[in-house]
Formats: C-alpha cells, sequence, structure tokens
C-alpha cells in the first residue's frame, strides 16, 4: 500500500477494469489514519481532470471508498480508455495527495513473451496494465498495417486479432517472406483504472467535444529513466496527438484507366498522397517523411515532406501484372500511416528501366 503521511493511503485489489456501458461501477479503497475529507479527481490519459468524486464530510479513520460510474463530470459514459485517480485528503493539521502521475507510468516492458498463432492471433504477457502497440510490417520495407495504437490493456495473456492482411485488407501477409512482427509496451501510472465496452465514442471525438486540448511537453521536460528504468518518450504524449494518421492515395495521369478495385496502370502516373481531414491538424504538430514501396520494396522517399505530396512516377518500369504499392508516412514522434493499393500494368508496358530508379516528387506546402 502506498503511504502519504499523515493521512491517506490508497490500495488496489489487482482488478482494474469495469464496463459502465453495462451499468458497472468501479470502487476506489482507501485508508486514512486521521479524519479528514477525501476528493479523488478522476485524469484522463492527457491528464486532464474528467470527474472529482467528493466524500462530502469528514470521514473516521480506517477503511473507506469512493465509487466511479463511469461517467464525466457532465453526465457522459466516458469512451474506452485509462483513467488515473489522484487522491487528496484534508484533515484538521493539513492535507496529503497522492498523484501516481507524479511517480509512476511509462516504465518499457521487456520480454511480452509474444506469439502468434496459426490463425493469426497474436499474443502478449503484460505484467502490469499498460499500454500497446502492434504492428505488422516487411522486414527491410513497408509497415503494413498497425493493429494496436497505444491501447491500455489489463496485465495477464492478451490476445491480437489479426485476419493476416494489411490494413486495407488488400494483401494476405501469412506466409509472406520477412514478415515482422513489432509488439512494445509501456506501464500505466500506478492505480490506473481501464473502462470498456462504450463502442458508440472513442477518445479523441470525446475529447474534442468536451474542448481539452491535447496534451503536450516539451523534449526537455521529459524524464527517460526512473530508478534505473527507461520510460518511454510516448507516456508523455497526449492520445489524440500520438497517433497513427490516416492516408489517403490518387493514382492519376496519362496511363491510368478504370475507377474499379484494381485500376490499370501503363504509363506516367501522380501518386499524390494526403490525409484524411480530421488528421490534418497532425501535420501542424510535426514533419514527416513519405516513403513509397512496390511490391514490398522500397523506390522513393520525400524526407521532411508537407502533405499533401504529389509523387511523379513511371509504371513502365514494372513487369506486366497486379502489383502492390504501399506508402508510409511517418512522423518524428513514431507514428506511421499506411496505405495500400493493388494496380495492374497492362501487357505491353514492360521496360527495362531498373526499379529502383523511383520517380520525382513535388512537394505542396
Amino acid at each position: 500500500m502506498l503511504q502519504a503521511e499523515p493521512y491517506i493511503g490508497l490500495s488496489s485489489d489487482g482488478w482494474n477494469e469495469f464496463s459502465p456501458a453495462r451499468g458497472e461501477t468501479y470502487s476506489i479503497p482507501f485508508t486514512l489514519k486521521e479524519p479528514a475529507r477525501v476528493e479523488i479527481a478522476i485524469t484522463g490519459p492527457d491528464r486532464q481532470i474528467v470527474r472529482t468524486l467528493d466524500s462530502q464530510a469528514v470521514l473516521q479513520p480506517g477503511a473507506h471508498e469512493l465509487v466511479w460510474d463511469g461517467r464525466d463530470d457532465n453526465g457522459e459514459l466516458v469512451p474506452d480508455e485509462a483513467w488515473v485517480p489522484v487522491v487528496k485528503a484534508t484533515g484538521a493539521a493539513g492535507g496529503a495527495r497522492i498523484d501516481p502521475w507524479a511517480y509512476s507510468g511509462g516504465e518499457i516492458l521487456e520480454d511480452l513473451a509474444t506469439r502468434i498463432g496459426p490463425q493469426g492471433a497474436i499474443s502478449y504477457r503484460l505484467p502490469v496494465p499498460a499500454r500497446v502497440l502492434i504492428r505488422v510490417g516487411i522486414e527491410g520495407g513497408p509497415m503494413l498495417a498497425t493493429l494496436a495504437d497505444w491501447v491500455p490493456h489489463a496485465a495477464g495473456r492478451n490476445i491480437q486479432h489479426w485476419n493476416g492482411f494489411d490494413a486495407d485488407g488488400v494483401a494476405d501477409l501469412r506466409g509472406e517472406p520477412g514478415l515482422s512482427l513489432l509488439v512494445t509496451a509501456f506501464a500505466l501510472p500506478d492505480h490506473a483504472i481501464l473502462t470498456f465496452g462504450n463502442g458508440a465514442t472513442d477518445y479523441p471525438g470525446w475529447q474534442g467535444a468536451r474542448g481539452f486540448e491535447p496534451r503536450t511537453t516539451a523534449p526537455d521536460a521529459m524524464v527517460l529513466e526512473r530508478d534505473g528504468r527507461r520510460i518511454s518518450p510516448h507516456h508523455y504524449y497526449g492520445r489524440t496527438l500520438d497517433r497513427d494518421p490516416r492516408v489517403r492515395l490518387a493514382l492519376g495521369g496519362e496511363g491510368v484507366s478504370g475507377d474499379g478495385p484494381m485500376p490499370t496502370v501503363g504509363g506516367r502516373t501522380a501518386i499524390r498522397v494526403d490525409v484524411q481531414e480530421g488528421d490534418r491538424w497532425l501535420l501542424d504538430e510535426s514533419l514527416y517523411e513519405v516513403a513509397f514501396f512496390i511490391d514490398h520494396r522500397f523506390v522513393s522517399e520525400e524526407e521532411q515532406g508537407y502533405l499533401p505530396l504529389s509523387w511523379l512516377w513511371d509504371a513502365a518500369t514494372l513487369d506486366p501484372g497486379p502489383h502492390l504499392l504501399t506508402v508510409n508516412v511517418s512522423g518524428f514522434r513514431g507514428q506511421v500511416g499506411v496505405k495500400t493499393v493493388r494496380f495492374e500494368v497492362p501487357a505491353g508496358k514492360a521496360s527495362t528501366t531498373n526499379l529502383s530508379q523511383g520517380g520525382e516528387s513535388d512537394g505542396e506546402e
């Protein structure tokens, strides 16, 4: 049990999940050494206060609890996320405060015992509740899907189901040579409470509707080691900032025809890269690198690029038949937006030009 002398200790029974959407509630237990009035601020992943629970009266020494129904101070159900209780006790001689953000969270977790099953189920073990990032891609090639984008999960064995395809459902990656799986995680602050079951509200939408500003932390203010353990910089990023942008891709030019799932591309082609309108403000926070891959092979990159971006390329460098075009939009904080499309080069358009010749880019600020 953690102690904040002389008044209060915050305890946990080890079970830190509940579903407000099903009408469940969560009891936050604490003990008092001396009489005190207690307030518990429920803080969100951007460290904003979303609800304050108040004992309303002075409580006597001993064990107590305050109950949270999973609603914010507007009475709305909170989205599925991780929430951290910050406890303050005020008594006759003064006060005490327990803030798990101040002393815990962010520790990079090692040895997650990651396994991938024959049906694509990815399993891993967390020693403590943590945020998890899961990506699949090709070693030396593109990132092809983010399966979990720093999603909070409880301690124990967790399962991430995957259908074996890229993010756009274009290519079956099972059995693909060089397939690479990344599972990484960092610990949530002590006593974090996970909510689940609210499929109607996502965190970015809820935060925007509440008018909360995204959390930002200057690099020189980040403490990247605590008690000999490495702290992930993602621990300090706001959840609305620290996510992958959703990429849009359009093919145009003299040799592009067809508007079905597999357009025909047979000549000089303009590939226009952008992001969805709701993600455009993310680009104002960081520069991005835009990388192009054909059939999982790197062909070109625009460093420190701005979006939208047009890349000029000659499809005649490819053999006739179906091909994959993948674009990775990579931010300097580790975000990677990905888009993959399938296209076909018609017969008679083959060229002896080497694929690594790539193309030309025309950035637009």
